[in-house]
């Protein structure tokens, strides 16, 4: 039998640990705060949209705090996708200060764009890591040499809100099936058909020649599968990859 007492240390001790880590988190939006100030700041500087944007700046702002982590003993890439995501943050507030927001357009992804769709990525994919108890997800742990090399290998197409890059998709061509893949939108447009949008650019970039398009997204991603059902995608198989995750894979007939 258990030692009552010992829940009763667990519990306490439980609350200390989460009393720490509020502390610590409004440390963190004291910090927030003050780099507002400093971004506010910066942007009334910058008098053009690729000056906010700037992609080379926000990978030495990467490599800057992978370095601090290492230094401090903190996992570089949970401090990674941290600054990624916080970074997507104030460059839309930089670039509506500027004016410089409009209604998102979408063109094809280059492998120039992989800095900015692995900032996406994580950010958009932090819900799912939670949904599946599992940080490790290939989308969040994917390196940028890793997705240069299959940007380069791949269709795609980008959704572009003023400067920043709001969403994303990648596609491969296999005999005539498109197979879809990392639909990604920016967690702050979700929900305004952007998503719909990058799909339809998706298989309108197939061509003639290709009759059918595939995904396939996890079984707990309701929201995904919903998304795809809405769309005409029907399923076809499911795939156990490991007792926590099984793959649901659609399919829809193009015209």
């Amino acid at each position: 039998m258990e030692d009552p007492s010992a829940e009763d240390a667990s519990l306490v001790a439980l609350r200390n640990v989460r009393a720490e880590i509020d502390r610590v988190d409004r440390q963190l939006v004291q910090e927030i705060a003050e780099r507002e100030i400093w971004v506010r700041a910066a942007g009334k500087l910058k008098a053009m949209a690729p000056a906010v944007r700037d992609p080379d700046r926000v990978e030495h702002v990467v490599a800057q705090v992978r370095g601090i982590a290492a230094e401090l003993g903190a996992d570089g890439d949970v401090v990674e996708r941290t600054y990624r995501s916080m970074i997507a943050a104030f460059l839309d507030l930089e670039l509506g200060q500027q004016g410089f927001l409009d209604a998102p357009v979408i063109v094809p992804l280059t492998v120039a764009d992989a800095g900015e769709v692995l900032t996406l990525q994580r950010a958009a994919y932090a819900s799912e890591a939670q949904l599946y108890a599992n940080p490790a997800l290939p989308a969040l742990v994917q390196t940028l040499p890793a997705l240069v090399e299959e940007l380069a290998s791949s269709l795609g197409q980008k959704a572009l809100r003023g400067s920043r890059l709001v969403g994303a998709v990648r596609s491969v061509i296999d005999g005539n099936t498109l197979h879809i893949g990392r639909l990604t939108v920016a967690p702050d447009m979700q929900g305004s058909g952007l998503g719909t949008a990058l799909l339809a650019a998706a298989e309108a970039a197939a061509g003639p020649d290709v009759t059918s398009a595939a995904v396939f997204t996890g079984h707990l991603s309701t929201d995904n599968l919903r998304f795809y059902e809405r769309h005409g995608y029907v399923e076809e198989r499911r795939e156990q990859v490991n007792p926590r995750v099984t793959l649901v894979h659609l399919r829809k007939t193009l015209p």
